[in-house]
């Protein structure tokens, strides 16, 4: 794995060429995933080295007696100690080659997005569980889920549940692909607009990413507009939209609604929400007009502030 630069990530990490981001409980957290790989400086992640150090002396005597175990084998049996040494050799290669990508998008996300300094990082049975799975991810869109996850994870212990890494460790790359798809269509409420979704997705393809366990499908959105025919909603953090339309009358759209292993996913590695998509399906289905801005309440009452307008994009494309 290199960075933009070309030079070796894992490098700059040893020469204390990463931010002090990974300080504390976020390096410690990255350490378990590189192993020896590297040795981190104590001046950039406080009591990690040491530790490493101590518990490579503890293994010392454990290894030695293993080779002299291993070396009588050999003796008897020099072609199945071969292949088994290959073997080794190549599970242990692909296993670190696999951590280490995940490591890789994990420290990439913490840099974007540092945890706060009161954060106590991952729990060491959460770690555990996590480098179990990681230790698997070799597609590109599972390294890319499980790095993001981890820091997640960093930022606020207790984010991502233990069953979500189950969940995330048994997507097949086709699933994995889809739910990205929907992620930039879904609210905080884990609502996802499936009409929304483009290219539309098939009957089977919302069938498989309900198989996997990811939301439920067959629900609806309903938008009910009152007396002054307009909706406010929040979709991401304080981000929301306003549609109006003719007063007491419904808007009622197919939506899923996202498991827990799901929510983790959206609030981990859901990026920015969709608003173009949705206003094109409210719009084309008898709404007047879409906005969309900072939601502020006060009371029971909502409002957009410094509201963008949004058009139908959708009838100027066919």
């Amino acid at each position: 794995m290199t960075d933009s630069d070309g030079g070796n990530w894992l490098d700059k990490l040893a020469a204390g060429g990463l931010p002090q981001i990974l300080a504390g409980p976020a390096g410690a957290a990255i350490s378990r995933l590189i192993g020896a790989v590297v040795e981190i400086p104590a001046s950039l992640i406080d009591g990690v080295a040491e530790g490493i150090k101590d518990k490579t002396k503890a293994r010392s005597h454990l290894t030695q007696a293993i080779a002299e175990k291993a070396a009588k084998i050999a003796v008897d049996n020099p072609a199945i100690m071969d292949r088994a040494i290959n073997t080794l050799l190549w599970r242990t290669y692909r296993v670190q080659e696999n951590k280490d990508a995940v490591a890789q998008i994990a420290v990439e996300s913490l840099i974007d997005e540092p945890p706060p300094h009161d954060s106590a990082g991952p729990s060491e049975d959460w770690m555990m569980k996590f480098e179990r799975y990681a230790e698997d991810a070799s597609s590109a869109d599972l390294r890319t889920m499980f790095g993001k996850l981890l820091a997640g994870e960093v930022r606020k212990p207790g984010a991502v549940a233990p069953n979500t890494l189950h969940f995330v460790s048994m997507l097949e790359r086709d699933t994995a692909q889809l739910i990205q798809r929907v992620l930039p269509h879904t609210s905080d409420r884990g609502l996802t607009f499936i009409e929304c979704v483009k290219p539309a997705l098939t009957i089977v393809e919302i069938a498989y990413i309900e198989q996997s366990g990811f939301w439920t499908s067959e629900k609806s959105i309903n938008l009910k507009f009152s007396n002054d025919g307009v909706v406010i909603e929040i979709v991401r953090g304080n981000m929301g939209y306003a549609v109006r339309s003719k007063a007491n009358t419904a808007i009622s759209r197919p939506a899923a609604i996202l498991s827990r292993a799901g929510r983790d996913l959206l609030a981990i590695a859901g990026g920015p929400f969709d608003f173009q998509s949705l206003a094109n399906v409210v719009l084309s289905n008898g709404a007047e007009n879409f906005f969309f801005g900072e939601v502020t309440t006060v009371g029971p009452e909502r409002s957009i502030l410094n509201a963008n307008e949004l058009l139908n994009q959708s009838e100027s494309q066919s």
